[in-house]
């Protein structure tokens, strides 16, 4: 159907007559804040003359503003149904979104005042108010509205609007014709609701019983680069490869340390980094880079973990005269596109600078890195103080850093830790106050047991909890890893869990001895087995605050979906500058579905029940695609997405956990 905006065209009479001749389905609309009523009259009366006169016309809508002159308004609503027209009133609200009740109150309105569909469309600058408009489909009759956000914070309400039952959507010819912020291509739009574009069929399959667990990237990634630091051979076992993991091998063998890859008795790898240590690395580059040729680029491929944790520590390599002079960090894919530096300040008062691309990558990184009292707020999370921990034990004197608002408390613990195991001490008060001293070396282990991703393992003890249970191998029990939490919120739903410690025996790997655990079949396990026991009774709702335990959210929304009641996750800010707006992806491919989810204030509201088959985006998102698979073991009909490739960023074998 094509919208003609014969405010926007310079149609004559016969002109207009002739178009609305067409078989084809079309809408007049003449905003009057472009024209006078009058004028407008005029054109929107040759529209329908031209309907009058062909009676095998296509659907006709007539377009109005609800709130325009009472006479203006009923004049056209009669002609205009005498020939067949539907009616459409419209509110548009280009400043911000209205309350729910005012909304509500305006639809009514309309209604009574005639409309076959209403039209609301508001200017949304948060998810919130896009899920207020999204709601009132929920208090409206199923075709009668089409209500929407503009802007982009509002651009993914337009197609799911569709979705929750909108007639039809807004889209415009190409960009340059869009005439309002937001609007979808007919290309765009086509290709979200295209079958080809959507190849894989995730439905239809059950979950393996026993399943290892891949080595948490989280971990890994943090245990390569402190090998890298470190003067020696430093052996780390239990590694599983992943995108992001890679990428920081990658990166560390660019800087000059040795990497060995090879199979271990415990799963799956075992990775020797040997180094000459970080003085010995940076010390390469001096005098070997001419004038045209003074920095090098890492590249941290989609892992803002890693581009993070390098950020710090590029300081400690930019050199003297004909040395490096900066070091620039480059991403790939939806790295490129989030904004990874809100400010430069903290980086500033370390003897940083920093260049980006309006906070995104790539970034070039020159100045050194000096011992600093510093201030650093931690709403936007704990990977710049991650790095930050990692890289000022390295100054000559000692580093102070006071944190206000500390959020994903976890991952501090887990950059603790994992430093302490290379011998590096950190004063931690209470998160609010970390003592740095200076003149500490990293030191090279020869045995390093990377631990099992409690992050992944927790999609999987849900797969397991909505279905016919699962036993999960290689996960650390009381670890530093946020998202272990799953276990208590899985038994708050009414699943029992049993941990079972495997009897420990001594083996040798390589030449150094260690405690190991066996199973019945000798397999050697790093970690415990967690049973999850298929559930006698319907999953009881709960409520959960992933604050501190982002990557836990998609996880936690396929529990609520399969509980029996209203569950609320607190954290949607946190959501926002992951691989995807995790807030809206989930919100947006769940409502797809037929999900009853609501937004309000920093929770989300998800009302359990079951769900149908569609089409679904994985927004190039690793996470949002395994929630989606996960859901799917739950779906009756087929449930088909557009993409897969992006699940090798945490958990490559994701797939191979279910036939």
């Amino acid at each position: 159907m094509a919208e003609i905006r014969l405010d926007l065209t310079n149609l004559d009479r016969a002109q207009t007559v002739a178009l609305f001749r067409s078989k084809k389905d079309l809408m007049a609309t003449c905003r009057t804040y472009q024209l006078s009523h009058q004028e407008s009259a005029k054109r929107l009366t040759w529209a329908i003359l031209g309907t009058r006169t062909k009676k095998n016309a296509g659907a006709r809508y007539l377009d109005l503003d609800y709130d325009s002159p009472e006479e203006y308004r009923n004049d056209l609503i009669t002609a205009a149904r005498k020939v067949g027209f539907k009616i459409v009133l419209s509110y548009h609200n280009f400043d911000n979104t209205d309350s729910f009740e005012r909304l509500m109150e305006i639809y009514s309105t309309c209604i009574k005042r005639g409309a076959d569909i209403v039209k609301i469309v508001t200017t949304a600058r948060s998810i919130q108010e896009c899920s207020r408009v999204l709601s009132l489909y929920k208090a409206t009759e199923t075709g009668k509205l089409a209500a929407f956000s503009i802007g982009e914070e509002g651009k993914f309400t337009r197609l799911l609007s569709h979705f929750l039952g909108s007639p039809f959507i807004y889209c415009t010819l190409d960009k340059e014709s869009a005439t309002a912020p937001g609007q979808l291509t007919i290309a765009e739009a086509e290709k979200l609701i295209s079958k080809k574009y959507y190849p894989n069929q995730v439905s239809k399959k059950k979950l393996l019983p026993k399943i290892a667990a891949p080595a948490s990237k989280s971990h890994a990634q943090r245990a390569i680069l402190a090998a890298a630091w470190a003067k020696g051979k430093s052996s780390l076992y239990g590694y599983t490869p992943c995108a992001d993991s890679e990428a920081a091998i990658g990166v560390i063998k660019k800087l000059g340390a040795k990497v060995k890859k090879e199979k271990c008795k415990l799963p799956k790898y075992k990775l020797e980094i040997t180094s000459p240590g970080i003085e010995a690395l940076a010390s390469q580059f001096k005098g070997k880079f001419t004038k045209s040729q003074k920095t090098i680029t890492l590249n941290v491929g989609e892992s803002g973990l890693l581009c993070r944790l390098m950020i710090p520590v590029a300081g400690h390599f930019p050199g003297s005269d004909k040395g490096l002079q900066s070091v620039t960090i480059k991403g790939e894919g939806g790295l490129n596109k989030r904004e990874l530096f809100p400010t430069d300040k903290p980086l500033q008062e370390l003897g940083l600078i920093i260049e980006t691309n309006s906070g995104k990558l790539p970034a070039v990184i020159s100045g050194s890195l000096s011992p600093a009292l510093l201030e650093l707020s931690g709403t936007g999370g704990s990977q710049l103080l991650s790095g930050m921990l990692m890289a000022l034990p390295l100054c000559d004197k000692s580093s102070r850093i006071i944190l206000s608002e500390p959020t994903s408390i976890p991952y501090i613990d887990l950059t603790i830790k994992s430093i302490k195991d290379f011998g590096i001490t950190i004063d931690n008060s209470d998160y609010r106050e970390f003592k740095i001293p200076g003149r500490q070396r990293y030191k090279a282990k020869n045995f390093i047991p990377i631990e099992g991703d409690w992050s992944g393992a927790s999609m999987l003890m849900v797969a397991g909890a909505i279905t016919n249970g699962v036993t999960i191998t290689n996960l650390p029990v009381n670890s530093k890893q946020a998202d272990e939490k799953i276990v208590d919120i899985l038994k708050a739903c009414g699943v029992e869990i049993n941990i079972t410690e495997h009897p420990k025996y001594l083996v040798m790997c390589g030449d150094v001895p260690c405690a190991f655990k066996e199973d019945s079949k000798k397999e050697i396990i790093l970690g415990s087995s967690i049973e999850v026991i298929k559930p006698k009774h319907p999953l009881l709702p709960f409520e959960f605050d992933a604050t501190n335990s982002p990557d836990l959210f998609p996880t936690l929304a396929v529990l609520a979906l399969n509980c029996e009641g209203t569950s609320k996750i607190k954290g949607i800010q946190r959501l926002s500058n992951k691989e995807s707006n995790r807030a809206e992806s989930i919100f947006t491919e769940f409502t797809k579905l037929g999900a009853k989810i609501d937004i309000d204030g920093d929770w989300m509201v998800i009302e359990g029940g079951p769900l149908h088959g569609g089409y679904c985006s994985s927004h190039k998102d690793h996470r949002i695609a395994m929630s989606i698979i996960t859901a799917a073991l739950n779906i009756k009909e087929s449930v088909f997405l557009d993409d897969l490739e992006c699940i090798s960023k945490s958990f490559p074998d994701f797939l191979k956990n279910f036939k």
